[in-house]
């Protein structure tokens, strides 16, 4: 039998030692030896051995081969300092997810797993609050654009926990819809549509067939070398799509449209980061201009485990035995979970007292220092695997911001949802008009000075990034 040591005898701990007690399957591979705990003196007949500060010596004496951290109240600091003195004992490591999972009773014992870096982040989740949001998506339709990608897909996931109608998950790609399908088809509330949101047509085609209440639109290219090498692709997907999907959202009636931004938009060196905050700009103008449909964009950095991210970047260079790469050695980012992200867009997405919303992002993150805490959970030191340093690529910043020089923010009463009090610049239905047929022209050029001169003219802020 393995050895099993449970790290907080709250009631996560409990919830644990229930389950392997009472299922025949668990109790049969485990023995739970005790627990770890600074407060509680026992669980009913199982001792709680010492306190945390104590853990490697309670590993040693009692033989522990696995250790389960059940303490999701904690502060990351707390968690990770945990980590650090397990790891050096030779020991398997999981944790349960995260306080609002657990207050919910979305927890079972199927979702203890491993240590991921997202619990070493040094900042806590947000909740999702799921009362607060019941009475504002019960019965309604929900249709998420770029569901295919990893925001859109955990979009659709926490909209399912929800008392929704229908959730429409709108993607170019059949093979994401194919996974899609597979995840959620067995929902009766869940459905799906092929399309580009670079084609009108189509969209309002599909808006007017399944008449959504609200539209989420995700979808997006966001790859910031790639996109400095085809400014064209992001003009079109980026823009058009931003603007279509908006225009079709108003003309099918639907009540809410929120668009999933990034902080790249914010004094842009990137030609992604540009195209991102000219769609914020149409959508706060449409919201502006007309009455019938709620607009508004949801600011944030960057996301932990989405594809294409550092993250399982550095996982397929920890398996390879390194190095890792990372462009510069004081190159800074914010991170937040998946999760965190959705909840974030889905709370936004009911709220009437602004447009454009950022989530308190906490302490922006080194990404060297990232990556020598994934060396370190997977069981290396720094001096078994290399970190590497190849150059800031094309478009990227050494640190990115979440306000423009001219935004200030407020409290929105949702935990960490902040809101801009700050009139944007507003364009008209003329100039706007006039804004897509300029771009569309110079798209027709593929020539990226071309298009990156017209971003300018719209953007006064947009700067090349210098590439070191």
């Amino acid at each position: 039998m393995i050895n099993i040591l449970i790290i907080g005898a709250g009631y996560a701990g409990r919830t644990v030692l229930n389950e392997i007690v009472e299922n025949k399957t668990l109790n049969r591979r485990y023995n739970v030896v005790g627990f770890i705990d600074d407060e509680v003196e026992s669980v009913g007949e199982y001792a709680v051995l010492s306190r945390i500060e104590n853990v490697q010596t309670v590993i040693k004496s009692y033989n522990i081969q696995e250790v389960i951290i059940a303490i999701p109240s904690a502060p990351k600091g707390v968690i990770e300092r945990i980590i650090s003195s397990i790891t050096k004992t030779d020991v398997k490591i999981k944790i349960v997810p995260g306080m609002y999972d657990i207050i919910n009773g979305h927890f079972n014992i199927n979702q203890v797993r491993d240590i991921e870096i997202t619990d070493l982040l040094g900042r806590e989740e947000i909740g999702f609050n799921e009362e607060e949001l019941i009475k504002e998506y019960k019965d309604q339709v929900v249709l998420v654009t770029g569901a295919g990608g990893s925001i859109g897909l955990e979009i659709i996931k926490q909209l399912l926990l929800l008392p929704v109608k229908k959730v429409l998950a709108l993607g170019h790609g059949e093979n994401s819809i194919y996974d899609l399908i597979g995840k959620f088809g067995s929902d009766p509330r869940f459905d799906f549509i092929i399309g580009d949101v670079k084609d009108y047509n189509k969209l309002i085609h599909e808006f007017n067939k399944h008449k959504p209440n609200t539209v989420i639109h995700a979808a997006a290219h966001k790859h910031v070398p790639l996109m400095e090498r085809y400014p064209d692709e992001a003009v079109k997907n980026n823009i058009f799509g931003t603007y279509n999907c908006a225009k079709a959202a108003i003309e099918c009636g639907a009540k809410r449209f929120n668009l999933v931004s990034t902080d790249k938009a914010v004094n842009p060196t990137s030609v992604m980061g540009t195209t991102k905050r000219i769609g914020e700009i149409i959508i706060h103008s449409l919201n502006s201009i007309q009455s019938h449909c709620k607009l508004s964009f949801t600011r944030f950095g960057n996301v932990l485990g989405s594809k294409g991210s550092v993250v399982p970047l550095f996982k397929k260079q920890i398996v390879k035995g390194g190095p890792l790469t990372v462009t510069h050695p004081e190159i800074t980012r914010y991170f937040m979970s998946i999760p965190e992200a959705a909840r974030l867009v889905l709370k936004a997405g009911v709220l009437d007292v602004g447009d454009l919303f950022i989530l308190e992002m906490g302490e922006p993150i080194k990404i060297t220092d990232l990556a020598k805490r994934m060396i370190e959970l997977s069981g290396y030191t720094i001096e078994d695997i290399e970190i590497t340093y190849t150059g800031l690529r094309a478009g990227e910043k050494l640190y990115e911001e979440l306000l423009t020089k001219s935004e200030e923010i407020v409290e929105t009463g949702y935990e960490r949802l902040l809101v801009s009090r700050h009139r944007q610049e507003t364009l008209t239905k003329f100039d706007i008009m006039n804004l897509i047929s300029r771009l569309e022209k110079v798209c027709e050029t593929y020539d990226g000075d071309l298009i990156r001169k017209e971003l300018k003219a719209w953007v006064s802020e947009y700067q090349e990034a210098v590439c070191q």
